[in-house]
């Protein structure tokens, strides 16, 4: 998601408008729920999916009809701005040729470059930007400046406003933000997705006559992957952690490796003196902390290192550990561990050996496997914590690290 906010703010930086389209409701069987977001410039270029398919397809024909009509000021009437698509994909809607059985609502608005709708949109993205979750709910006020919010003397006019977590406004205050705080805190949109927000009877004359809804748009901060270990693994998981929407940052005591050429898609990288102290600042990176949203994985070049990096992150609150090796060094590290103090309630957080039983050998596949796996904790598929023992079967990365030559082990 966090591409999808720099594409869009910076085409709003340069002048350009932007269509987005939001699934706002999902039932039944549907490639994506109303975390799924899509955004279209003037051009027609794209980023983003609602889903793919029919109902994308008609999306994006909607989109583009948008742009199809220039409004003549940036704060234009909202019917020049917004659209509603619902689509039945059951087989007896005959409304396509899919068969998958949902159906879905698709919101669309399109947000010109220096309006109000625009400055709060670009005041979520940078709350989210600090790594605080924030949302924007667009709808229409009166076009008369002057009015008691009781009628609309003519079309109303698409307006937005920006709130952080909990509900209070940032950005632009157009005064109505405890109208729309008392809103949001009754209906409590989440901060991952879409939703329309129906206007209750005595919120309405606030507002406009014309709106019964209120478009919601919530965004949180992508989750973070820390990879500890620069080498073969590391820059594989890299690549793949930031296809899979996840924000990457990757330390390493080599320099020579940390480089942007090399890891292009990190959101960082950390060259640290040692790994004797791989979460503290240093003279060339800031202090990291791990929390529960966030998943850390130690695939660095040597045991010694691996053990000082996992009795680190056991004292964070990470999410998701993860030490790549096979089960011997799994034991062995554990064992020492032990030693140190740590329980086996502590030890069982960690997933070794890393990654998903897919028959894993090369850095990439070895990287797909801990991506999905990472994943299917994080969906509930698979349990955040490990059972006391695991099959020498579950571990793919661990029979690579036994098996494979030393440059292809990290």
């Amino acid at each position: 998601m966090n591409q999808l906010r720099d594409w869009v703010a910076v085409r709003l930086a340069r002048g350009s408008p932007v269509a987005l389209a939001a699934v706002t409701w999902a039932s039944g069987s549907t490639a994506r729920g109303t975390d799924a977001l899509m955004a279209m410039d003037e051009s027609g270029a794209m980023t983003g999916t609602v889903g793919g398919g029919f109902a994308e397809g008609q999306t994006i024909t909607a989109m583009r009809e948008l742009f199809s009509a220039q409004p003549a000021t940036t704060d234009a009437p909202s019917g020049a701005h917004t659209r509603d698509l619902k689509f039945d994909l059951s087989p007896e809607a005959s409304q396509s040729q899919m068969t998958c059985g949902g159906a879905l609502s698709i919101h669309l608005e399109r947000i010109e470059p220096g309006s109000k709708v625009a400055w709060a949109l670009l005041a979520c993205f940078a709350r989210v930007g600090e790594g605080q979750r924030a949302g924007i709910a667009f709808f229409d006020i009166p076009n008369d400046a002057d009015s008691t919010w009781t009628a609309a003397r003519d079309a109303p006019t698409r307006a937005a406003e920006a709130f952080a977590e909990d509900y209070t406004v940032i950005g632009a205050d157009l005064g109505l933000s405890s109208t729309l705080r008392g809103l949001l805190r009754a209906s409590e949109p989440g901060f991952c997705g879409a939703a329309m927000l129906p206007l209750p009877q005595s919120l309405n004359p606030a507002l406009s006559v014309s709106s019964s809804h209120a478009f919601w748009l919530g965004f949180s901060p992508d989750p973070t992957v820390f990879i500890f270990g620069a080498g073969h693994v590391g820059f594989a998981t890299c690549e793949a952690a930031s296809l899979a929407g996840f924000s990457v940052i990757v330390t390493d005591d080599r320099p020579e490796l940390l480089t942007v050429e090399r890891f292009p898609r990190a959101k960082s990288l950390r060259h640290i003196e040692s790994f004797a102290s791989p979460l503290a600042a240093g003279p060339h990176c800031r202090a990291i902390a791990p929390g529960p949203l966030d998943c850390t994985l130690i695939l660095t070049r040597k045991p010694d290192i691996d053990q000082e990096m996992l009795a680190s992150l056991l004292t964070t609150r990470a999410g998701y550990i993860g030490l790549i090796g096979s089960k011997t060094k799994r034991q062995g590290i554990f064992a020492s561990l032990k030693k140190q103090g740590f329980s086996d309630a502590e030890l069982s957080r960690v997933h070794a050996p890393i990654g998903l039983a897919i028959g894993a050998r090369t850095p990439e596949e070895i990287a797909i496997s801990i991506i999905a796996e990472i994943i299917a904790v994080r969906a509930g598929i698979l349990p955040a914590e490990m059972p006391r023992s695991r099959n020498a079967a579950d571990g793919i990365a661990g029979r690579v690290s036994e098996s494979a030559p030393p440059a292809e082990k990290h």
